[in-house]
């Protein structure tokens, strides 16, 4: 037991020294957006001052219609990722194997990565015209080939020696799916949920700029074409919160969380 103990200290500093300095260099990250947006704001008029903006933010938060715009939003990433997951562990299940049917999926995934997001927001537009449903289907043609790229090594990637054994032992079925398949594909699903949840927010933003009058993405474009430019920025600094609360407080917990098994 002593030995034990003494030899996991070693590990357990080296992962406190890894986690200390990635929140040193992240700290480093933010003070430096922090230092240019007030060099920004005292060397010209184009720029609101960052004392200007967080006197604002108080009231800017009470609003009612701010958290409106944030959950209508937050709604359509989190639907949208979920279809994208969906469609993507579809294609990337057709696409493990060089059949016939793989390489149309893969050819087809492979042109959707190349459509860029605002030509996807204009033709939903030119389909949906106004409808929110055009924001969901952007979102989903967009994320969803990248999910399925991700998913297609992982499952190309699978441990052979684990089918073997599971043969050995007659898993099958559900059993098998939830013992030998799932556990190896994890690793893969959160990496692309990961990705995949900022790259939503990104789309999801666009899209409303086009498609909608609801959500954050519109706010952004009002408050942009009246000249607000202190609201654009408090729109801006709120989108950034949000998309990284989600970030670092939901995904790396739940990601902490589900491969705490892998942790020595």
């Amino acid at each position: 037991m002593t030995s034990l103990t003494v030899g996991g200290r070693p590990a357990a500093r080296a992962r406190w020294r890894a986690a200390g300095g990635r929140w040193a260099l992240s700290s480093l990250g933010v003070a430096s957006v922090l230092v240019l947006w007030w060099v920004g704001g005292s060397a010209t008029r184009y720029v609101p001052p960052i004392g200007e903006v967080l006197a604002e933010l108080p009231d800017f938060l009470a609003r009612s219609d701010t958290w409106l715009a944030v959950a209508a939003t937050t709604q359509r990433v989190c639907w949208s990722l979920a279809a994208a997951l969906v469609l993507g562990a579809a294609a990337a299940w057709v696409m493990r194997d060089d059949r016939f049917w793989g390489r149309v999926v893969a050819s087809l995934t492979g042109f959707a990565i190349a459509v860029p997001s605002t030509v996807a927001a204009l033709l939903a537009l030119y389909l949906f015209r106004r409808d929110p449903l055009g924001v969901y289907a952007v979102v989903t043609f967009i994320c969803f080939p990248f999910v399925a790229t991700v998913l297609r090594q992982g499952m190309r990637e699978l441990d052979q020696r684990v089918a073997e054994m599971g043969d050995v032992y007659r898993v099958n079925g559900l059993a098998r799916a939830r013992h030998v398949v799932l556990p190896q594909l994890v690793p893969y699903v959160l990496s692309a949920t990961r990705n995949e949840y900022a790259h939503a927010w990104k789309v999801v933003v666009l899209a409303e700029l086009f498609i909608v009058n609801s959500g954050m993405g519109y706010e952004f474009s009002h408050a942009f074409d009246r000249f607000q430019l202190t609201e654009v920025l408090l729109w801006l600094v709120l989108f950034v919160a949000v998309l990284l609360v989600g970030e670092y407080l939901v995904f790396r917990t739940i990601e902490r969380y589900v491969l705490s098994w892998r942790v020595l």
